[in-house]
């Protein structure tokens, strides 16, 4: 019995098109497309139906100079239930629910990685960034909006539709590597260890260590560098 009932979650996995993997010291990478017709994009799982509070960390590398989505969270009522996007100038958006807040003119790296994290509370509405061991201060958006039902999770395309509605003028075009979701907002210690290649715990929604994830479209997953890597 027990068997049986693994071979059928097995074939239910391979149904649904998903792949679980540890992604350590790999990234995925959006190569330009200049047709736009595949509309790369990853989808992520993960392993809940709400979102009250949170955190999301990952590390981007990107010379386009445009508005491009870095983390896209919608549900079937809202298509940017939780967003997070950098635009030319090095400012960010964050989305939660029907509020939006832009940090001006943040430090980034054009000719290295980013490391960027979002953290965001509904009950409070206390939302802030960290970027690249750096943190903004804190402001108010998405006080009392909890996040519930079916989540469509996205990285390289920006949603304006549950699980579509894609513009290639805000797709992402680099490499993106350690992504991880968490259910509560980081310490700051532990931020701050993210950004330094510390040592720290894997979101317990979204851990690149065990990503449940889809790939559509021009999406490779090769060798990251974001650490040195140690040639022989």
């Amino acid at each position: 019995m027990e068997s049986r009932s693994m071979l059928l979650f097995v074939l239910l996995w391979t149904i649904g098109g998903c792949e679980v993997r540890d992604l350590s010291g790999n990234q995925f990478t959006f190569p330009s497309d200049p047709r736009g017709v595949n509309q790369p994009h990853v989808v992520l799982r993960a392993n809940t139906r709400s979102v009250s509070v949170m955190t999301v960390c990952l590390r981007f590398f990107s010379q386009l100079n445009r508005m491009q989505g870095l983390f896209s969270l919608a549900t079937r009522d809202h298509s940017n239930a939780l967003m997070l996007n950098k635009d030319a100038e090095g400012s960010y958006k964050v989305h939660a629910g029907d509020d939006t807040y832009t940090f001006i003119k943040l430090p980034t790296n054009r000719m290295d990685w980013n490391s960027v994290c979002w953290t965001w509370d509904s009950q409070t509405g206390l939302t802030q960034l960290w970027l690249n061991g750096l943190r903004t201060s804190q402001k108010l958006v998405g006080r009392n909006y909890p996040v519930r039902g079916d989540l469509s999770i996205i990285i390289g395309q920006e949603q304006d539709a549950y699980g579509s509605g894609f513009d290639k003028n805000d797709s992402f075009e680099g490499d993106i590597t350690d992504l991880h979701m968490w259910d509560h907002v980081v310490s700051a210690c532990d931020l701050r260890s993210y950004m330094n290649q510390g040592s720290f715990s894997p979101g317990n929604l979204l851990s690149w260590n065990n990503l449940s994830f889809e790939v559509s479209g021009n999406v490779f997953i090769q060798d990251a560098d974001f650490e040195e890597p140690v040639c022989q």
